[in-house]
């Protein structure tokens, strides 16, 4: 199984929630750059699942632009703080998928650390605008090898 994370761009601070920031339009770019470099690499997708947060699902409509046909689902267990484990749950789920999940920090750089290195307590991070690719042949704590990470520059 392939799990792609990808981190939304550059967030506006000022809203009156989390859940309602917007990217800026830096933020914008920053995504359109990231999707960019991510089909560049062929990669491959076939289901995702998006935070219903303002920016996420502004990330997830710049890649949709571009994966046509990679159908994207909302859910709540990608808020940035969910447990890693429930995701990793819904993973389990759907490992007969690659699959892209479109979220926020820290929960991004968690799952990452929690399915590379096995610990949620790891060094990682997933910066803004960034792609990751993990390839993972069980779907368990530490089993995940990280194949690559794009950025947005």
């Amino acid at each position: 199984m392939l799990i792609y994370l990808m981190r939304h761009g550059k967030a506006d601070r000022s809203a009156t929630s989390d859940e309602g920031r917007e990217l800026t339009s830096e933020g914008v770019a920053q995504n359109r750059a990231v999707v960019k470099k991510l089909f560049s690499q062929s990669p491959i997708i076939d289901k995702g699942f998006v935070s219903p947060f303002e920016r996420a699902k502004q990330t997830a409509v710049d890649f949709h632009l571009t994966f046509p046909d990679v159908e994207l689902e909302e859910t709540w267990l990608l808020i940035p703080e969910s447990d890693p484990y429930d995701v990793l749950n819904l993973l389990e789920e759907n490992q007969d998928h690659h699959v892209i999940l479109i979220a926020h920090n820290p929960l991004l750089s968690r799952l990452c650390s929690l399915l590379v290195d096995g610990t949620m307590e790891g060094t990682r991070q997933v910066e803004t605008s960034n792609a990751l690719c993990i390839m993972m042949d069980i779907i368990a704590p530490g089993c995940g090898e990280l194949k690559y990470v794009l950025n947005h520059d």
